[in-house]
């Protein structure tokens, strides 16, 4: 009781507030320097948005540049396309109308083969008809041409032999008409009498002479007669003196 009644009745309390103010500074000092780490974080932070709103700002730059060419190209490139497509149906409507009429001129074209074959068919047929008419033509024309020749050859030996005999006959002839004409020239000449030619005479008719000297002292000059030229033979040209 004594002890209990010395003490101080606030001691404990102004121990506990002693105790509190202590804590309330350090836990001003800790909230001073959270402040200052807050504030230097904060700026930090403040910076970081500057920056990043700033990139994002030129991000969004770019993006709109971007855009808008792409925009640019878009609208050409659909202009383009759009052309492209136009040119493209018109080539389809006429590739379409061509193909009718190309489906027109094969069936002109079916009909005018079917035609013409038919037409070749006919052609062959005849052309092998006259060729036929012309095989048995030529045929008979070369028997014709065959007998023809056995005929000429027939007449071209005749005519060589009787050319044959007649060359003989002439040269004979001549021979004695050269011996009637250099008598002729000697009687002319007057160096054989009246009485040699009637000799003369007589040996030539002795001798079967065709051209007997007339007894007027004067040569009679035979005329001559052609030989007689088979049909179909060329005529024998004139005999030269040997």
């Amino acid at each position: 009781m004594e002890a209990s009644s010395g003490a101080h009745p606030y001691d404990m309390a102004y121990g506990m507030m002693k105790q509190m103010q202590v804590e309330l500074q350090q836990l001003k000092i800790e909230l001073n320097n959270e402040k200052t780490r807050r504030t230097s974080e904060v700026g930090e932070l403040q910076r970081e948005v500057r920056t990043l709103r700033g990139q994002l700002e030129q991000a969004l730059k770019d993006l709109s540049t971007a855009n808008d060419r792409v925009a640019c190209a878009l609208t050409s490139e659909t202009a383009i396309r759009g052309r492209s497509l136009e040119i493209l149906r018109k080539e389809v409507a006429d590739a379409i109308q061509l193909s009718s009429e190309v489906h027109h001129l094969k069936t002109i074209q079916a009909t005018q083969f079917g035609k013409l074959a038919t037409e070749l068919k006919t052609e062959r047929h005849e052309r092998k008809v006259g060729q036929q008419a012309l095989d048995a033509m030529v045929s008979a024309e070369v028997q014709t041409r065959a007998e023809e020749t056995d005929s000429l050859v027939k007449q071209v030996v005749a005519f060589k032999k009787e050319w044959e005999t007649n060359l003989i006959d002439d040269r004979a002839n001549l021979s004695v008409i050269m011996k009637d004409v250099h008598i002729a020239g000697q009687l002319l000449a007057g160096k054989i009498t009246d009485y040699d030619m009637l000799n003369i005479q007589d040996m030539a008719t002795t001798c079967g002479s065709p051209f007997p000297l007339g007894s007027t002292g004067g040569s009679t000059m035979p005329t001559a007669t052609p030989s007689p030229v088979p049909t179909g033979a060329p005529a024998s040209r004139p005999v030269t003196s040997p």
